[in-house]
């Protein structure tokens, strides 16, 4: 190769070695601009934030988690809307990217769960709660969890049930006597 053609190849390196790490730099300060603005609940504008950084890194796995969180504070538990839906998903989806890049995330396993459970969909939040479980054993939240699940499927049935039945709770539960 000759000397020139080495010359142009290595500045043209550097080039990209230097846009490369322009480009963490870009991309840590608007995390910590989305950080800001996420702390004093301005959602939206930390989403802009927290998208310039993973575009910018895509490898920034704070930047992805911290979108997910914003998209994840936005939406309205068991709002059916479309927008509050939309909203929902878009949470997901986030989580989930941050699930492809590391998977055993207890954050995003965590997250996705209770977002699910808000959505009435209780057996994909059953599925993310064992995933904890899976991943951590000796936490107890997710066992307390699939009971909060069974309980929020079950509980609707047995009140539909003691109705069909025209059975009816005791005015006064605090009275021994008609327990």
């Amino acid at each position: 190769m000759k000397p020139h053609k080495l010359v142009v190849l290595c500045g043209v390196l550097l080039l990209l070695v230097s846009v490369n790490a322009c480009n963490k730099l870009k991309a840590r300060d608007h995390l910590n601009k989305g950080v800001g603005a996420f702390r004093n609940a301005q959602f939206q504008q930390a989403i802009v934030h927290f998208k310039t950084a993973v575009d910018l890194d895509p490898t920034l796995l704070n930047a992805r988690l911290y979108l997910a969180t914003a998209y994840a504070q936005q939406y309205i538990p068991g709002g059916d809307s479309p927008d509050n839906v939309k909203v929902g998903e878009q949470a997901l989806s986030a989580f989930n990217e941050v699930l492809q890049q590391d998977p055993n995330n207890l954050t995003a396993i965590a997250s996705i769960a209770q977002i699910y459970y808000n959505m009435r969909n209780f057996d994909k939040a059953k599925e993310f709660q064992r995933k904890r479980m899976q991943l951590s054993p000796q936490e107890s939240e997710p066992y307390y969890w699939i009971g909060v699940i069974n309980w929020a499927i079950a509980y609707p049935r047995a009140q539909q049930v003691r109705k069909d039945l025209n059975l009816t709770m005791p005015k006064d539960l605090s009275n021994p006597d008609i327990l």
